[in-house]
């Protein structure tokens, strides 16, 4: 299993919107439902600096790749791109050694 993280360095003011794309688009039920993701998350730092984490589960880095090649993908990173001032990073990828849950 790895776990990859996505950094969107948003200003405050345009965190709103960024989270109205995910919401519209409905991004991350989406992966999950077109791609082998096991969970994901979306995050809003609490400091108030505007930096959104997004992070999913993924059995494999293969399984990882397959949603990164899939077109909606890129559809909703050029809107995000824009809200962003394509400040859109590249994801890390994470191998997951140990995992504990309530």
């Amino acid at each position: 299993m790895i776990r990859t993280t996505l950094i969107l360095p948003a200003s405050p003011d345009v965190v709103d919107a960024v989270i109205g794309v995910y919401n519209e688009y409905d991004i991350l039920q989406y992966s999950l439902d077109n791609s082998e993701a096991v969970a994901s998350e979306l995050s809003v730092a609490t400091d108030g600096s505007g930096a959104i984490l997004v992070t999913a589960v993924w059995p494999s880095t293969a399984a990882y790749q397959g949603w990164l090649d899939n077109p909606e993908r890129e559809r909703t990173g050029t809107i995000l791109r824009e809200l962003l001032k394509d400040a859109v990073g590249v994801g890390q990828t994470w191998k997951i050694d140990q995992s504990v849950s309530k």
